[in-house]
């Protein structure tokens, strides 16, 4: 018991060391004391958001101590803390142990200063046993190289009782995208700056452009403590990161660019290599107080999903972006555990449509690549195998700079505690092993088939009354459910109306004689149309490029089913009422029917084709216009003549 105390004694000396030396300022120590009553019984956390996010943040590490767990949603326990940390050790290794132990022995470089090399020593147990315990604890979660950066301030802030709590609490809700089995959530979070520099100066963005943003991947994926060499600094920039959902951290990146847009402007757009190395170090000395308030101003000014480029739109439901939106303290590491297993599964689900797409691309120039696309929809049994295990689709950890790691996990690990399918998808077991999918096989329809009737119902509402866009509503989840149903409906009642109205316009005195013609050629012209167009659009987009480099298209090809399947539904109710004796009406209500659903293709389609050069981006829309003015003709002529 001495020996605990004696230690609680040292970590509070060393926290004291840490501190900026002088006293207090009156202004100061009043603000503590403001500080300290909201974290009390009344726990107010919108004045610990407004005192976090002011000038000096949190003011010193006591006051931090108080506050921090309660910004992370969490009220720290000693009894819990000595339990877990009792009995973590009986846990499984965590199969990142070693590099732990390799980076641990590299940390505490810039502070605390004047420490002895026992006291450095002892430090580095106390964090080698905070990160060891949360991984052993949460096993799922993948170690990156920089975690130990962030693991060392709140060691150094909290102590060794509250560190291990709060780090797993921030690890499962604040920064889980990093501690997946993928860069790829990591990635998506890097992606949000070319539009927040589009929002803000589309000139510096346009300067920008050849230079992909993996500049700022070090410092985002580290919440900066791996570029900050004062401990004052990052101890006052997380005061402002916890206070606020994760995005900020993206925006705060992105004013860092702002202001350096006059050193930028010198360097040539043609030397992207050169405008890398610039960005990715961070300018010396930073005016943090200075660029926290401008962070505010520009999240205010254009929050996430105002930002072009439907950026926003291409971030997970289950990403930290989304899920620390609103009141994000009520959630528990159940939650952040349930939101990992949800993100794991649509990884699965991305990295098959990837693979899918390739090998289209791949065989794009044979005649048979459009029978082998309609083949995903019609499933008439073609013999086609796709490999999910290319090695150009592995999701594993690259290197993305000298100073950053990434260790190697893909999908195909059999232990359960780390990757848990959910119920939405489960991939196909094999006795022998083998990760092929098999087009013909339920299990591969089956991701393009999870979705509800409320999904499908208020997905054909937004349809048909627009109030965002839609690609935003799909939210990456895009589906076939709706577009086949939507689809076949609209063929059945073409059927019925085309026949009563040749029913109404024959001649009575003869015996009506059914025109099953009419229910072949209304299969046709839906299917063929909602099905191959679509397709077509895909491979335009591809060909000239829409998304983050050449061969890459900005909206996917189940994506592009989606949007024209659902802006079939419009001609439901056109068809019901379109059989009317009376020609003029019967005009106007086909020509309502296509301004309607050729507004909502072209709305959706514009912010995707207008990424291409601007005479290809407009181009496309005419494309589109057209056969959708095409389909329009046709059901008018075929149907309603």
């Amino acid at each position: 018991m001495e020996c605990g105390e004696a230690a609680d004694a040292q970590s509070s000396a060393d926290r004291e060391a840490n501190r900026d030396e002088g006293k207090m300022s009156p202004v100061a120590g009043l603000k503590s004391v403001y500080i300290l009553e909201s974290c009390g019984e009344k726990l107010d956390v919108g004045a610990l958001v407004h005192f976090a996010t002011s000038t000096d943040g949190l003011v010193n590490d006591e006051v931090r101590r108080q506050a921090w767990p309660l910004l992370l949603g969490f009220i720290p326990s000693r009894k819990t803390a000595s339990t877990g940390s009792a009995t973590w050790q009986h846990l499984p290794r965590h199969k990142d142990e070693d590099q732990v132990r390799l980076d641990v022995d590299r940390s505490f470089i810039y502070y605390p200063k004047n420490q002895s090399e026992p006291q450095l020593d002892r430090r580095k147990r106390e964090l080698s046993a905070v990160i060891t315990q949360v991984l052993r604890e949460h096993p799922m979660l993948s170690y990156f190289q920089g975690f130990h950066d962030i693991a060392q301030v709140f060691l150094l802030v909290l102590g060794v009782d509250d560190a291990a709590a709060a780090v797993s609490q921030l690890s499962l809700l604040r920064i889980r995208d990093f501690m997946l089995p993928s860069l790829e959530p990591s990635l998506a979070h890097l992606h949000l700056l070319p539009s927040i520099l589009e929002a803000e100066s589309p000139k510096l963005r346009l300067h920008l452009s050849q230079t992909q943003p993996f500049f700022a991947l070090a410092a985002t994926l580290t919440l900066y403590a791996h570029d900050i060499q004062e401990y004052s600094d990052i101890a006052r920039l997380f005061d402002f990161f916890l206070a606020h959902g994760a995005v900020v951290s993206v925006y705060f990146f992105a004013i860092i660019i702002l202001s350096r847009r006059e050193e930028l402007f010198e360097i040539p757009a043609e030397e992207p290599e050169m405008l890398h190395s610039v960005l990715s170090k961070l300018p010396k000395p930073l005016d943090l107080e200075a660029l926290i308030a401008q962070t505010l101003s520009l999240y205010l000014k254009f929050p996430p999903e105002r930002l072009p480029f439907r950026a926003w739109a291409k971030i997970s439901q289950y990403s930290v972006l989304k899920t620390t939106m609103g009141d994000f303290r009520q959630q528990t590491l159940s939650d952040g555990v349930a939101c990992f297993d949800m993100q794991v599964a649509q990884l699965r689900r991305q990295q098959m449509r990837k693979n899918i797409n390739a090998t289209l691309w791949k065989h794009r120039r044979p005649a048979g690549r459009i029978g082998l696309a309609v083949m995903l929809v019609s499933n008439r049994g073609y013999d086609v195998v796709v490999d999910v295990d290319d090695h150009e689709g592995d999701l594993g950890h690259t290197d993305l700079q000298e100073d950053l790691e990434f260790h190697s996990s893909n999908f195909n690990d059999t232990n359960p505690s780390k990757i848990t399918p959910d119920s939405t998808y489960q991939p196909p077991s094999s006795s022998s092993g083998s990760s092929k999918r098999y087009l013909w096989t339920l299990s591969f329809y089956a991701q393009f088939f999870a979705v509800d009737t409320s999904h499908v119902l208020h997905r054909c509402f937004s349809a048909l009354v627009p109030r965002r866009p839609f690609l935003d509503i799909l939210d990456g989840n895009p589906d076939l459910y709706g577009p086949f149903w939507i689809a076949t409906t609209v063929v059945f009642i073409l059927f019925l109306t085309g026949t009563i109205s040749q029913y109404l316009a024959s001649h009575h005195d003869q015996a009506f004689v059914y025109n099953f013609k009419l229910l072949s050629g209304a299969a046709g012209l839906i299917y063929g149309y909602t099905a191959i167009v679509p397709i077509a659009l895909w491979g335009l987009l591809k060909w000239f490029g829409s998304g983050n480099a050449p061969g890459e298209s900005n909206i996917s090809l189940v994506e592009c089913w989606a949007l024209y399947g659902y802006a079939n539904v419009i001609w439901i109710p056109v068809a019901l009422i379109s059989w009317s004796p009376i020609p003029i009406l019967n005009y106007v209500f086909v020509a309502v029917g296509f301004a309607v659903s050729a507004v909502f293709l072209t709305r959706n389609l514009w912010p995707v084709v207008s990424v291409t050069e601007a005479k290809i981006s407009r181009i496309l829309v005419i494309g589109v216009v057209v056969a959708h003015a095409g389909l329009a003709i046709a059901i008018k002529f075929l149907f309603f003549a």
